[in-house]
């Protein structure tokens, strides 16, 4: 698998990196929850755009992403519109989707940028080859709310989303019951083994928090962790995550000394 540096971060390798997301409503609670997120010192910040209730232009997305970025400093910035389509606070349209994406490419401010592939499936590679040649890498995801998808379709999915070209495979599904998780874990585990691209895996819910833990075992690159407020069902806090992250790989670097 290649690893993807995005400023300071490197993403696939190591401990999987914790991005918290800024999900405030208004300008005011993203400029607090942005300045509160940077207390946990996260790898990855990002701005769920979904959520802010204000009708904004261009001008005023490219002011609210200098604003988060220059409290963030070298923190680097996943911008997502999560459609209402795959879990998020409201939908849009495709036309108006692709738009928004675009616009904060231009801006140079987003370091990464979410891509629902099958929310504009007719124009996502072009799409995610756009945002490349403006400067940033991209996130394909697809997530599912109401279900988990069998293990050949997890692989179909994540197959598209790197025929697309994207930088970075994201997929999120929800458990009914532990045996779900079990066949996400299996599926990411031996996906990783075949795909350059890093990937990122989760199951939702109570049901699906180890999924979030056991990345660097699996093969998941990046777990969401709350900060002021979660974003997903089943997030754990920020600073409880990376007190577990480190004590697994605390505990695998111990058992491979031993083992040598």
């Amino acid at each position: 698998m290649q690893s993807v540096k995005v400023k300071h971060t490197v993403i696939g390798e190591g401990i999987p990196k914790i991005c918290i997301p800024v999900t405030g409503k208004t300008a005011e609670e993203i400029c607090e929850q942005t300045k509160k997120i940077l207390e946990l010192e996260p790898d990855l910040a990002e701005w769920r755009i979904d959520c802010w209730e204000e009708k904004a232009g261009e001008e005023k997305i490219c002011e609210m992403l200098r604003t988060i970025t220059d409290i963030l400093g070298e923190i680097p910035l996943l911008f997502t519109f999560r459609t209402a389509a795959e879990g998020g606070a409201r939908p849009i349209s495709s036309k108006d989707y692709v738009k928004l994406l675009k616009t904060a490419a231009k801006t140079g401010l987003a370091d990464l940028i979410d891509v629902e592939v099958f929310s504009c499936k007719d124009q996502a590679e072009a799409l995610i080859g756009e945002l490349q040649q403006a400067g940033a890498r991209v996130v394909a995801s697809n997530h599912h709310f109401g279900r988990t998808p069998s293990r050949d379709e997890i692989f179909e999915r994540l197959e598209a989303m790197e025929a697309a070209g994207a930088d970075i495979l994201k997929l999120a599904v929800m458990p009914e019951d532990f045996s779900d998780v079990c066949c996400l874990l299996e599926a990411t585990n031996a996906f990783a083994q075949k795909t350059q691209r890093p990937l990122i895996t989760m199951s939702m819910g109570k049901t699906g928090v180890l999924s979030r833990l056991c990345g660097e075992i699996t093969g998941s690159c990046v777990t969401f962790g709350a900060g002021v407020n979660a974003s997903a069902p089943g997030q754990v806090p920020a600073e409880k995550l990376r007190q577990i992250l480190t004590e697994i790989h605390e505990l695998r670097a111990a058992g491979e000394t031993e083992e040598n």
